[in-house]
């Protein structure tokens, strides 16, 4: 065993005897950081259970949520009009991934972005491999109100952990809170207020990366962003799909 290793062992060891972990989903005691650093607050019955359900069915083409009686696209998606070409949650936003995703965002585990990352990297390499991460840019205060961003504590255990080529290329003005609009609602509420970074250098087919896709609208305006400065093709990866 390498010292630095032996050394993480003896520290996770001794932080489970002074203040045990406990799973976030079944509340059992998980083991040591050192032992599942990539699967943080998570036991390993329910990160495998997490992850068998990650391919299940038959998905929309476009965005990606899973089709119940349609075939190729879902109902929603053959009456909008999507700058994106092609979304692929992980997850359906339900049930226990549903708890997780919201434990990460509004309950601050931030120690849950390693599991994330390791999960999004795995499908960036089998769906997208080599292709520019751009993340989803929070909106202006959100770093000050919460002293985090999501979306980006991922990206970053991305780019250091798993090699992903990330560009934070795209910035988004002030405007009201997307919950409480409908699909038709959001996207008129970003309009003109996604815009590249100055002196960006725009990929040619990147992939956006997001928390959760809900009506696509955030999504759709980045990926028209992006086209407009010069992408060719811009698909999209979420942790979930409402």
């Amino acid at each position: 065993m390498e010292p630095v290793s032996a050394a993480r062992l003896f520290c996770g060891s001794l932080v489970s005897l002074v203040a045990p972990l406990y799973c976030v989903l079944c509340g059992e005691p998980t083991e040591p950081a050192a032992l599942g650093a990539s699967r943080g607050p998570l036991c390993q019955a329910c990160a495998d259970a997490l992850l068998s359900g990650i391919r299940v069915g038959e998905r929309c083409s476009t965005c990606g949520k899973p089709l119940v009686s349609e075939s190729g696209r879902c109902m929603r998606c053959r009456g909008v009009e999507y700058r994106f070409d092609s979304a692929y949650p992980l997850f359906r936003y339900s049930g226990d991934a549903r708890a997780l995703i919201l434990a990460y965002k509004s309950g601050a585990r931030r120690s849950l972005a390693p599991f994330f990352a390791r999960i999004l990297a795995a499908a960036l390499r089998e769906r997208y491999p080599g292709r520019v991460v751009v993340p989803v840019p929070p909106r202006p205060g959100k770093l000050r109100r919460k002293g985090w961003d999501q979306v980006d504590d991922i990206a970053r255990i991305l780019e250091r952990r798993h090699g992903v080529l990330v560009r934070r290329i795209l910035e988004r003005t002030a405007g009201a809170e997307q919950k409480a609009l409908d699909l038709r609602g959001r996207a008129a509420n970003l309009q003109g207020r996604i815009r590249v970074r100055r002196g960006a250098v725009i990929p040619e087919d990147p992939i956006l990366l997001d928390d959760v896709l809900t009506t696509g609208a955030t999504l759709s305006e980045c990926a028209s962003t992006l086209k407009s400065a010069g992408a060719l093709r811009v698909d999209a990866l979420a942790i979930g799909a409402d």
